[in-house]
């Protein structure tokens, strides 16, 4: 009886400058930008208001950065909802 081998596998393809280990990063979620948005926007009439304090910036966000991780939170339970 003779039994063969199989043959080896191929080599690994050669790393080049052309494909890089690391994959581009994802862009920033929507809410992440209007989050940004909102904070400047507060942060400018805060600054130029006289009537607008620090204690009011502070709670606007506050307000803001609950907002984002409510919004955050349903979006990731709708895509879980998405693959059943």
């Amino acid at each position: 009886m003779s039994s063969s081998l199989p043959p080896p596998p191929p080599p690994p393809p050669p790393a080049s400058y052309e494909r890089g280990y690391y994959s581009v990063p994802a862009a920033p979620p929507a809410e992440l930008i209007v989050f940004l948005l909102a904070w400047v926007v507060a942060l400018i009439v805060t600054v130029a208001a006289d009537s607008v304090g620090w204690p009011q910036f502070l709670t606007v966000t506050s307000f803001l950065a609950a907002a984002f991780i409510i919004s955050r939170g349903i979006a990731k339970a709708g895509k879980v909802f998405e693959r059943r």
